[in-house]
């Protein structure tokens, strides 16, 4: 037992290192980047970017946007969860459910623009096929279309997980007591997904909150929050104190965050074993949850399917000829493939590292003996690296390691 205390013990000192070195020393050197002027202290870049014209407006709009973009995508969520879990449709039909609802993680935020833009511009797929434009996709109504599905598959995969869990005995517990049908739901079903349900719609505002490839697709004149830092930080002229005041603004909903999980913590419900059951046949239920969740799954799919169409197409939608120049065209650019492959290492690299710094922390956390105190840390480690903006990781990286060996190389794409 003590030997594998010390072996936990070296994980968690080596998963404190890097958590100090790449995360607490660069966001510390972000937060003094942001207090520093040119003769010293001061909060005059903060007063500059709080008091400018349209921070404020942009500010709203990104709480406005992520906020209920997390919201449906929470509900989705659920009821995609819901589906697999606590109705008879056929198992095949629920694969699909599952599978589709993993697909968009896979294709990255600024492929949501394009598909957005392509399916229900003026001259979309969908919009070709309606025969009208539904819904002008440039500001807000753009901004929830990406941002749910972008946020679907994380806010899926969470509560999916966690129903999994779920005792499902309960429920007949609760109908024998007398219950009715929403009492029951209620109590044994969202009553144990709180933390859960909680955990997925801060996950989701976060990505939304975060986000620069949606808006940068189809904003508009819609400005977000992440539209700023990337305007201080790579406009014409770039302003790196003010870009850093607009980071630590970015943090602070981060930190509420962490203190919110830590209060909804004790609202988890744990069970000691998990009892499987036979879910009981409803006809209704299972057709309409099935119905509607195949709604679901169709309308995201349908946005994505342009990406599969256009192109293989000469020049959509003018000329719909099948050609595979573009494909062909793309192939033969010697300077993309290698874009390609170093993306693919990295991401290997990166992938690899990570898996075993998760596997290491629930090592730690799940299987060993050492203090409740390491534990908590570990724990608040994860909260921080799953709630503190990409974005703001990567600038206080430019501050922390301009300059040094790691800048520019492999090594810091992987960290970040």
């Amino acid at each position: 037992m003590k030997k594998k205390n010390k072996e936990s013990k070296i994980i968690f000192l080596i998963l404190l290192i890097l958590f100090t070195v790449f995360l607490i020393l660069p966001v510390f050197r972000l937060l003094l980047k942001s207090f520093w002027g040119e003769e010293g202290p001061t909060l005059a870049h903060y007063s500059g970017v709080i008091f400018s014209g349209g921070f404020g407006k942009a500010l709203g709009n990104s709480f406005l946007a992520a906020s209920v973009s997390a919201l449906i995508t929470t509900i989705l969520a659920f009821f995609l969860a819901y589906t697999i879990n606590y109705t008879n449709i056929p198992r095949w039909m629920k694969g699909m459910i599952r599978a589709a609802a993993l697909l968009p993680m896979f294709l990255p935020t600024i492929t949501y623009g394009f598909a957005i833009i392509y399916s229900f511009g003026k001259q979309g797929l969908l919009t070709r096929l309606f025969g009208r434009q539904l819904f002008n996709i440039y500001g807000l109504n753009g901004l929830l279309v990406g941002y749910v599905i972008y946020t679907l598959p994380i806010a899926f995969m969470l509560i999916h997980n966690t129903m999994g869990y779920i005792d499902k005995k309960f429920m007949i517990v609760s109908r024998v007591m007398g219950d009715n049908g929403f009492s029951t739901f209620m109590m044994t079903i969202v009553r144990p997904l709180l933390g859960t349900l909680a955990a997925s719609f801060i996950q989701a505002f976060f990505l939304c909150f975060t986000d620069f490839g949606i808006p940068a697709s189809v904003g508009g004149k819609y400005e977000v929050i992440a539209s700023v830092l990337y305007n201080q930080m790579l406009g014409s002229i770039p302003d790196f104190a003010r870009g850093a005041v607009v980071a630590m603004v970015m943090l602070v909903p981060s930190v509420i965050s962490i203190a919110v999980l830590q209060f909804l913590e004790k609202y988890n419900v744990r069970y000691s074993r998990i009892s499987t059951i036979e879910i009981s046949r409803h006809r209704l239920r299972d057709i309409a949850c099935g119905g509607v969740s195949a709604a679901i799954i169709l309308c995201v799919l349908s946005v994505f399917a342009v990406i599969f169409i256009v192109p293989f197409i000469s020049e959509w939608p003018y000329d719909i000829r099948f050609t595979m120049d573009h494909a062909v065209s793309v192939l033969e650019d010697d300077a993309l493939s290698g874009v390609v492959r170093n993306s693919l290492v990295a991401a290997l690299f990166t992938a690899v590292a990570g898996t075993l710094a998760a596997y290491g922390s629930a090592l730690v956390t799940a299987r060993s003996t050492v203090s409740k105190k390491l534990k908590n840390v570990i724990e608040g480690i994860a909260l921080v690296t799953n709630t503190i903006p990409g974005m703001v990781i990567g600038l206080a990286f430019l501050f922390s390691f301009s300059g040094t060996p790691v800048q520019n190389t492999f090594f810091s794409y992987c960290c970040v």
